[in-house]
């Protein structure tokens, strides 16, 4: 690894709080909760890269993720939530099918990768230094960068419009 500050237990302790969090997303059953355990899992994915050598990388998972994407997200829980009544989510039924699914889509998955060679691939492709990548993105990639903040646009007015339906009817 370049600079050679790759610690495996670190990198383990930040997989494990990944894990959990991303587990909490699912299996809360009050909606706020998992958004906060969706923003400490983008959070410990930004921990990785930094740890990785990715600075870049974590910052911009910091700035776009933690910042920008979970408030809105937050933001369009609290704008469409019914006040006084337990927003119960829809998908806890089919748990029970879901969940041995997971379980075997991340064996075969973690199968995959232990099987291949892809640490070797990745060491290359961290040869990228801070300026090459920030003149990719915000040169040759300016157009989806663009596109992904007008989708994120379009699910704000989309939530508003769905709250004021709501405040309408009552």
């Amino acid at each position: 690894m370049p600079g050679g500050d790759f610690h495996p237990f670190f990198f383990v302790v930040i997989a494990a709080w990944i894990l959990v969090c991303g587990l909490g997303v699912v299996l809360f059953r009050k909606i706020v909760y998992s958004a906060v355990s969706m923003i400490a899992c983008f959070l410990g994915v930004a921990g990785a890269y930094a740890l990785l050598n990715a600075e870049l990388v974590a910052i911009v998972q910091i700035l776009v993720y933690v910042g920008a994407i979970s408030v809105v997200i937050i933001f369009a829980i609290m704008l469409t939530e019914v006040q006084g009544e337990e927003f119960r989510l829809f998908f806890h039924r089919q748990t029970i099918f879901a969940a041995p699914l997971a379980v075997a889509a991340a064996v075969v998955l973690t199968a995959l990768i232990v099987s291949t060679e892809l640490v070797d691939v990745g060491e290359k492709s961290l040869n990228l230094d801070v300026h090459t990548l920030s003149g990719l993105l915000f040169n040759r990639y300016v157009l989806p960068f663009e596109l992904v903040s007008l989708v994120l646009l379009a699910a704000m007015i989309g939530a508003i419009v769905l709250a004021r339906r709501g405040g309408e009817k009552q």
